[in-house]
């Protein structure tokens, strides 16, 4: 029965067929547009920066074959596009080709950068930054989000609210190029596995989107996204130290520190050590109550004043258990880079930082 109606089904499709083709309608003109675009100026450049010295393809115009067709996304703005390439010329590609040569960028880096418009949204409801492919192609998004007039690449607050504005380039594209291509370098020789025991029991697999990045080193994890699982955690490692002023870094490592106990400080006469401001005057912390829980009040050369609570020095005692772990992933990321890659990674997060810091003075509307 299946065969008999195939073949009717067979049969008329033929008859559809061989009518159409009569029909005197019909355009022997493709719907389907193959052919190449003209080169425009950015492509011209595009070419001359990337794909000539680095065999590197930047596609910035949308192509339905290279997207997820899972999820809706729009297509990049030529001029946001032409602003990240200047931008990714200068602090990713430069940092690395000044500390390990073209010769790397051309043999290890992507082979693709693809650009959409809008980011892409998981049903936890997480936003993709963006995601390597087989060690080829990295995919950004949010272009179109990009102010070319006010460029802000966060380098002070490691807590920063990532959706606050203006938009930190560092956050979404650099600190996400670091990490997908920290995935090609693991892709293709792989990191000791002895990484994977460090945070062993402590991954949220399912709900590290509920992980804040400011509550994250409390359990051994630079950021959110790092306690998901250890590949994301190594990249994680890798990416942020590179993107980080010792600033930053060190609020992350502080913020890993549990204080377990606290004593107040004192002098050789035993009297409280009050913190000072800039001015060399103590601190309020808050005002003093009685029982009832009225203000206190102090009798000061004849007058009354409200009794404060100054702000004092302490001597605190800490939990380093969490703060150890991301300095024992520190270390294996540093010797992982150094032993696989040849790569000394303060090295690359001088070049990094250095780069970021004349991020400003860049013209990222004229390409030369």
């Amino acid at each position: 029965m299946k065969k008999t109606i195939l073949s009717l089904l067979s049969m008329l499709a033929l008859v559809v067929l061989v009518t159409s083709c009569k029909s005197d309608d019909v355009s022997s003109k493709s719907i389907f547009k193959t052919e190449e675009q003209p080169k425009n100026e950015f492509d011209t450049w595009l070419y001359k920066n990337f794909t000539l010295p680095y065999n590197i393809e930047f596609r910035y115009r949308y192509q339905d074959s290279e997207t997820d067709n899972y999820y809706n996304v729009v297509p990049a703005d030529p001029e946001k596009a032409k602003a990240l390439a200047i931008l990714v010329k200068e602090l990713w590609i430069g940092a690395y080709e000044s500390v390990f040569g073209p010769e790397f960028i051309k043999q290890y880096g992507p082979k693709v950068y693809q650009l959409l418009g809008s980011p892409e949204f998981s049903s936890n409801e997480s936003i993709v930054l963006g995601y390597a492919e087989s060690g080829v192609k990295i995919t950004l998004f949010r272009v179109n989000e990009i102010d070319v007039d006010n460029i802000f690449v966060n380098t002070t607050d490691a807590f920063r609210d990532h959706y606050a504005l203006p938009m930190d380039l560092n956050h979404w594209f650099f600190h996400t190029m670091h990490h997908e291509f920290c995935h090609i370098l693991t892709q293709t020789k792989d990191y000791p596995t002895d990484f994977r025991e460090i945070s062993a029991g402590h991954y949220h697999t399912s709900d590290w989107v509920n992980v804040k990045d400011a509550d994250a080193p409390k359990e051994g994890f630079v950021t959110g996204y790092a306690s998901g699982e250890y590949n994301e955690d190594f990249a994680e490692v890798f990416s942020t130290y590179v993107t980080s002023t010792d600033k930053v870094w060190n609020q992350i490592l502080n913020a890993s520190r549990i204080v377990t106990g606290s004593t107040t400080k004192t002098d050789k006469d035993g009297n409280p050590v009050y913190k000072l401001d800039a001015d060399g005057n103590r601190i309020i912390k808050d005002y003093l109550y009685d029982q009832d829980g009225n203000r206190l009040v102090q009798l000061i050369d004849g007058k009354l004043y409200y009794a404060y609570e100054y702000e004092v020095e302490t001597i605190d005692t800490y939990d380093d258990t969490y703060y150890n772990m991301i300095i024992q992933k520190l270390d294996m990321v540093k010797d992982y880079m150094k032993d696989s890659w040849g790569i000394n990674l303060d090295d690359l997060r001088n070049e990094v930082l250095r780069r970021t810091e004349n991020v400003y003075n860049l013209d990222l509307k004229t390409l030369k």
